[in-house]
């Protein structure tokens, strides 16, 4: 796990915490893996100083900006004739609903999703492609000759993000879909 997502995780779950604190609590988690490296203040200091939008420094205490803080993802893709998919994720519930459908009776309905994947490593995940910077509009302005649409709802602490496309995709979309399709056990894009 890298440094940010040791620190993503901690903060999720201590809430605001102390550059100090937090330091000690890297090291504690690095003592108890055997990992036997120590991480100093400048470290932690850096990796905060590096992600300023992403973390907010309050009365000494660092949180996440809640603007950028995960609640609910709604994703739905899709094209004619299909098939559709919508994946709908709760990060406080820790579970997610995921429905497929297919509008040509040629379509290949057999291939069930196999194992789900981690609901928490998909948040850290989320934090990287930096959802809340994609445009609202993807459109392609040439000649559309599978017309797949997607739209997606990122729904954090703070704020509500809508993006949706057609045929377009924000430059993560390629590593948003892995990650996606790793978490319902299923390649869908």
């Amino acid at each position: 796990m890298s440094m940010l997502d040791t620190i993503l995780d901690i903060i999720e779950k201590k809430g605001p915490i102390s550059l100090l604190a937090l330091c000690a609590e890297i090291n504690h988690r690095n003592e108890k893996a055997e990992k036997g490296k120590t991480v100093q203040l400048a470290d932690v200091q850096t990796v905060i100083d590096r992600k300023k939008d992403l973390f907010i420094i309050q009365n000494g205490e660092i949180i996440i900006d809640p603007n950028k803080d995960p609640i609910r993802l709604r994703v739905s893709l899709g094209g004619h004739p299909g098939p559709w998919y919508k994946i709908n994720i709760d990060f406080e519930q820790h579970q997610f609903h995921y429905f497929e459908w297919h509008l040509s009776r040629f379509s290949n309905t057999n291939r069930f999703p196999q194992k789900a994947g981690n609901i928490d490593a998909f948040k850290r995940q989320i934090y990287r492609y930096r959802i809340w910077n994609w445009l609202e509009f993807y459109e392609d302005d040439g000649l559309r000759l599978e017309d797949t649409y997607w739209d997606v709802k990122l729904e954090t602490k703070g704020k509500v993000y809508k993006m949706k496309g057609y045929d377009s995709y924000p430059a993560e979309w390629t590593e948003f879909c892995i990650s996606l399709s790793e978490l319902i056990g299923k390649r869908i894009c």
